[in-house]
């Protein structure tokens, strides 16, 4: 089915609403799982994964998909495969009775479409999971839980979908189900315990929509978040980091804040990354003095441990506020080459008032082989 992008997005924005709510039923009463690689995976990842492919394959069966999980450990332990399907169907179904209060006349499709057996499910998993997107052509990437150990402890976590054309962002949706601003900042204690926390979402050019997300199963209103300010004074700069990561140089982003007093590092410490990107654009973010940068361990011809999912839709909701989004390098980020970021080599996240004039990166003598970034005169 072919829909324009206003009502695709509308149509992205439910089928993430719906995951989110998944989640959202099982925070309390997760199992955790170790997958291969041993990070932690819990039925909120394989349930949201799974409603998110049902809605976009039911609707647009002709695109590709690139998703974190899989299907191997559920294949392997049938009773956990029969438990996910019972929560999706659940789910599923408590939606659909109440989609006459999302659908637009607009919309063109009148019904997010749900997972019909067990084995359709699995099926639908490896379709993602297995999915590898390439610089040509139309795909939808996604994260059904950004944040799984955060999640795990009942803090910040994220579901992001992303549509990429021919390696670029065009349209996105990210969700915080379970973040708060009260406090005025993004931070993992800063839990909502009433709603269903923070939706946004843009189409390329379009600016961002910002919605505060009830549990009762509609969007409700959104308002439109402004742009950053023209201008960003180095001395104001908060980085937001995290001081658990193992696969970046932590001291090359405490090196910097040092250079321009921008202390306590981090300023904002997050596990999640899409929340981290969270934290540029939302709260106090939003009045563009944040900044991120990501230096990885290892040296530059290694492959790229930074996965498409991590960062897919973030990066185009904060270029709508105004931001700018490069590798350490200086170049774009290319979401068509793999799985991973494999034609990038780090990352540097700064608002618009900030240039590349401001910031020097690259090899030097410092920090083991590396350059700190450093404020031009």
């Amino acid at each position: 089915m072919s829909l324009p992008l206003p009502s695709t997005k509308h149509f992205a924005e439910l089928t993430v609403l719906r995951a989110a709510l998944l989640t959202r039923r099982v925070i309390s009463a997760v199992t955790e799982i170790s997958k291969h690689d041993a990070t932690p995976v819990t039925m909120a990842d394989f349930g949201a994964q799974a409603l998110i492919m049902a809605a976009l394959h039911g609707v647009f069966p002709e695109d590709g998909y690139v998703g974190e999980e899989d299907a191997e450990t559920l294949r392997k332990d049938e009773a956990l495969a029969k438990t996910v399907f019972e929560l999706v169907r659940e789910i599923g179904d408590e939606f659909a009775k109440h989609e006459a209060v999302n659908a637009g006349e607009d919309l063109g499709v009148r019904s997010l479409p749900g997972v019909m057996s067990q084995a359709e499910m699995l099926d639908l998993l490896d379709l993602a999971g297995r999915g590898t997107p390439g610089p040509k052509g139309r795909y939808w990437v996604m994260d059904p839980v950004d944040g799984t150990a955060t999640f795990l402890k009942g803090q910040q976590y994220a579901i992001s979908l992303a549509l990429v054309e021919d390696g670029k962002e065009v349209l996105s949706v990210l969700c915080y189900p379970n973040l708060s601003l009260d406090e005025g900042v993004v931070a993992e204690t800063g839990v909502d315990t009433t709603g269903c926390g923070v939706m946004l979402s843009t189409i390329r050019g379009e600016g961002i929509d910002y919605r505060k997300l009830s549990t009762e199963y509609s969007l409700g209103p959104s308002r439109k978040l402004d742009r950053f300010p023209a201008s960003t004074s180095l001395a104001d700069l908060r980085l937001v980091d995290c001081l658990a990561s193992k696969s970046s140089r932590l001291d090359i982003a405490e090196g910097l804040a040092k250079q321009i007093g921008a202390l306590p590092f981090p300023g904002i410490d997050l596990w999640s990354s899409h929340v981290r990107y969270g934290a540029l654009m939302l709260g106090e973010g939003e009045e563009g003095k944040h900044i991120m940068i990501r230096v990885p361990v290892g040296a530059r011809r290694d492959p790229s441990r930074a996965y498409v999912w991590d960062h897919a839709g973030s990066q185009l909701l904060y270029t709508e506020m105004g931001g700018k989004v490069t590798d350490l390098e200086g170049k774009d980020i290319d979401f068509g080459a793999g799985r991973t970021l494999a034609a990038n080599w780090g990352l540097v996240a700064r608002p618009g008032g900030c240039s590349r004039g401001d910031f020097e990166i690259g090899q030097g003598v410092d920090c083991q082989g590396f350059k700190l970034i450093q404020r031009r005169s």
